[in-house]
């Protein structure tokens, strides 16, 4: 059953959100049980996503290693080279149920090439909207993956407007708001709680841009606290830049700003489910804000320990040295740096 989360109305399975204009998403209607689960890919939690495997490049179980009193989840080892492939998956195998012939969908780049790469797979028509300044190498991929590519002048809001005039008549395939997109980012938490054998961190650090991943995270770690797998909830740390973080600034009632930032996957002006995870924080967990020069020293970090990262997972690195070390703790690194090169090496070599 899908329902909003606002007004609690049951919508269609393809709805993407309510007619009050709230988000919706799945509900969880099954106990977690470890005993079943099978294979070795994200669809081994495929009772819990409600919906059958389709569309599927066997991604999932990324790598969980331990470096300097740290859990790293090195999620930019997904096929796509990010961490999208996990929402990607289960919403294109719900859409290729549906027979939806063209998608659109706007993104600055991971969520992009990722859409595309499975709507490839599907056979599924991609229409592609991106921001003028999106890094070269995500760009190329929406190419190269046979996606019809726009470009749009100005911020990433100018970008989401664009891309919403064209869904008017074309399925609107939002990794923002789609529910079944959201279903995937819960197998991030289950993930963490398998590779742990079921003894969570205390502290789970991810970056925040609509904060699907954020959400979806809880989400998975309370159906586990739920079903008695795990014994706590980890008190989640969502990380944004400090020229655009509105989640930060509803929280505490800051002027909203959004500028730009090298970590440009992190640039949502207005994250669709801002009220949901206010509410997460407030209750079970933390916000931190990260300059320009912290998420360079992020990423100079991060290659000094062999992580190849792109500067929007370098905020998550920024946002550890604001995390207490006496406590064990796992950092979401989501995007590849063989897409951004340019700008990490501009970063590197001291040019911005």
């Amino acid at each position: 059953m899908i329902v909003c989360s606002r007004c609690g109305h049951e919508v269609e399975e393809t709805a993407w959100k309510c007619v009050c204009g709230g988000p919706v998403e799945v509900l969880e209607e099954q106990q977690f049980d470890v005993r079943e689960l099978k294979g070795s890919s994200l669809w081994r939690y495929q009772p819990y996503l409600g919906t059958e495997k389709r569309v599927s490049f066997d991604e999932g179980h990324t790598p969980f290693v331990f470096i300097d009193n740290c859990y790293y989840k090195l999620d930019f080892f997904f096929p796509t080279g990010s961490f999208k492939d996990r929402g990607s998956t289960v919403m294109m195998s719900v859409l290729h149920r549906h027979n939806i012939p063209r998608i659109v969908e706007d993104s600055s780049g991971n969520a992009g090439a990722s859409i595309a790469a499975y709507a490839a797979r599907a056979g599924i028509t991609a229409e592609i909207y991106v921001p003028a300044y999106a890094s070269q190498g995500k760009v190329f991929q929406i190419e190269a993956f046979g996606a019809d590519m726009r470009k749009v002048e100005g911020t990433r809001e100018d970008t989401r407007k664009e891309a919403l005039k064209r869904a008017e008549t074309v399925y609107y395939a939002s990794h923002q708001w789609n529910p079944w997109f959201l279903q995937g980012m819960k197998t991030i938490a289950y993930e963490i709680g398998e590779q742990l054998d079921w003894d969570v961190p205390d502290v789970v650090v991810v970056p925040v841009g609509s904060g699907s991943l954020y959400y979806g995270a809880y989400l998975g770690f309370k159906h586990l606290y739920e079903s008695d797998v795990i014994e706590r909830i980890p008190n989640l740390v969502g990380v944004q830049p400090e020229v655009c973080s509105p989640v930060y600034n509803a929280l505490y009632e800051k002027e909203r700003t959004c500028e730009k930032s090298v970590a440009e996957g992190l640039l949502v002006e207005h994250p669709p489910r801002l009220q949901e995870i206010l509410k997460i924080v407030r209750q079970n967990g933390e916000l931190v804000v990260v300059s320009e020069k912290e998420i360079a020293e992020g990423l100079k970090k991060a290659v000094s320990l062999g992580l190849f990262i792109e500067p929007t997972s370098a905020s998550v690195m920024a946002a550890l040295r604001k995390v207490d070390p006496s406590k064990s703790r796992a950092a979401v690194l989501t995007g590849s740096g063989l897409k951004a090169t340019r700008e990490i090496s501009d970063i590197l070599n001291k040019r911005m």
